[in-house]
């Protein structure tokens, strides 16, 4: 938590400045006083305001250096005066998270999601284990997560840790609706179907707020056939390939534009040696997605598998041509050199993935092959 998105929050360090003590004196709130060897954070535009001459009283005020100290909390965990901030802090108010809290919620409100996130982040320095301030600073940064210069785009660094900090609130307070509630998009849009509906059916059995709860049960009803299509792509990969296709054919007939699911049918097929069958759903999957190398790789398999090593050859190559850095198809296309009996390019491609990948099993494997061929 917290590491995958300081590098955007660091770079708000240049916001502050640091003020020195002279040696006779200290900063002091209540009973603590800080070492004058503690450098003391105050905002930037604070310190332009004042020597600019836009504010009466040229000195710093002690709300001018909490305000610092907090930022400083926020938009770097490891700031090495960060331990003698939060001790002072808490020694001015004990309650100071709540006012860091609350500040934060403002800065939200007015769109500042930034602000807002240093604060929620500053909260949990403090008190890491604050449900208020873990959900809205998972909150912040799902919001951050889409807030890009293209609205296609994603930050997936912000999406990744409001996922995460979703997992810890649910671990942490398993009656907390709202996480699970939020969990179930996230695991939609990884594609973790199954996982949506299990974490949503949770979060309404935990109890949920009318409008959520039917927002839930309209996206679970949607739900059913990505599930079916998961639970269809973990056989083929678990290899039970004939179950596979008792759960991906019917959807086949429903939706025959989507790719993916041709494409798990069509390996399914390979899997059980129906390489004809096979080659008729990863030829409709390649007319969807042409660009998409692993079906030519697969395309590939298949004709070699067939004995047409030609067309095996030419359906490596647009797979190497699209992506030339995937050892697996390197050394597919090397094999396929090999059985058309051209050992100068079956030797070419197969160093090329051993290079990649010197570790790979395969690869070894048709290198020792050609070794004994060649000798």
């Amino acid at each position: 938590m917290f590491s995958r998105i300081e590098k955007y929050l660091r770079k708000r360090a240049n916001e502050i400045v640091f003020i020195e003590l002279k040696e006779d004196k200290y900063f002091k709130a209540k009973n603590l006083k800080l070492s004058k060897d503690i450098s003391l954070p105050i905002a930037l535009q604070k310190v332009i305001s004042k020597v600019n001459g836009k504010e009466e009283n040229d000195k710093f005020s002690l709300f001018d250096i909490i305000q610092g100290m907090i930022f400083m909390l926020g938009i770097d965990k490891d700031f090495k005066y960060n331990k003698d901030y939060k001790e002072f802090l808490l020694n001015f108010d004990e309650n100071i998270k709540f006012k860091i809290l609350e500040q934060g919620f403002k800065y939200a409100q007015n769109d500042k999601k930034l602000d807002a996130l240093i604060c929620f982040k500053a909260s949990l320095y403090i008190d890491k284990e604050d449900i208020n301030a873990l959900y809205n600073y998972a909150r912040v940064c799902e919001e951050l997560a889409f807030d890009t210069e293209d609205n296609n785009d994603l930050n997936y660094d912000f999406y990744d840790e409001a996922l995460e900090v979703f997992e810890v609130i649910i671990e942490k307070y398993p009656d907390f609706s709202l996480a699970y509630y939020h969990l179930g998009f996230h695991y939609m849009n990884r594609k973790q179907y199954k996982k949506a509906e299990l974490i949503w059916k949770t979060c309404i059995e935990k109890g949920i707020d009318e409008e959520k709860e039917m927002e839930i049960l309209n996206k679970l009803s949607e739900n059913n056939y990505k599930i079916q299509y998961e639970e269809g792509y973990s056989l083929v990969l678990n290899g039970r390939p004939l179950e596979a296709l008792d759960k991906l054919l019917p959807l086949a007939e429903k939706y025959p534009e989507w790719w993916n699911l041709l494409f798990f049918v069509g390996l399914a097929y390979r899997h059980l040696k129906e390489y004809e069958k096979a080659l008729s759903y990863f030829k409709r999957a390649h007319n969807l997605k042409p660009s998409q190398v692993d079906i030519l790789n697969e395309m590939g398999l298949c004709y070699m598998s067939l004995g047409k090593i030609d067309d095996s050859i030419r359906y490596f190559k647009r797979a190497v041509n699209l992506k030339n850095d995937l050892p697996d198809i390197l050394c597919n296309l090397g094999s396929a050199y090999i059985e058309k009996g051209d050992y100068e390019k079956a030797r070419e491609y197969i160093m090329k993935s051993y290079k990649i990948n010197p570790q790979d099993e395969i690869t070894i494997a048709w290198m020792k092959e050609l070794e004994k061929i060649t000798k």
